[in-house]
């Protein structure tokens, strides 16, 4: 027993096996961090915030549909089908000032919600 634990204490591994475990390692912490995109301006984080709590990945393109349309939230001619673009007007409570983010969602065949970008756009006069 006391020579098994002499040799493991004494055990090296090579340099090529290290480094590869290394890379392993760093490969599966980033495979798992993936999944929705994450918006850096801090103003945006409400917008995507609402959009994860309400549509999580897997919602279908007519929930997503519906949901826009019950909070009045207008949608724009998509240039590639698959794909809603809507605009989304937030009011920031921390600056009471409004935030208007470009929102593109993009659907698998089966019409299955994937990804979704969220871009700030300009702040539009709110309509009368």
């Amino acid at each position: 027993m006391a020579s098994l634990c002499h040799s493991i204490h004494k055990f090296r591994c090579p340099l090529r096996v290290s480094f590869l475990l290394a890379v392993a390692v760093l490969l599966l912490l980033t495979g798992c961090s993936k999944g929705l995109p994450k918006v850096t301006d801090p103003q945006l984080k409400p917008i995507q915030d609402m959009l994860e709590a309400n549509l999580p990945m897997g919602t279908t393109e007519g929930a997503v549909l519906q949901f826009l349309s019950a909070r009045a939230y207008p949608t724009e001619a998509a240039n590639k089908p698959g794909t809603i673009v809507a605009i989304i007007r937030h009011i920031d409570t921390a600056r009471l000032q409004p935030v208007t983010a470009r929102v593109t969602f993009y659907f698998d065949a089966n019409g299955k919600l994937n990804t979704y970008d969220i871009v700030r756009t300009m702040n539009a006069p709110i309509p009368q």
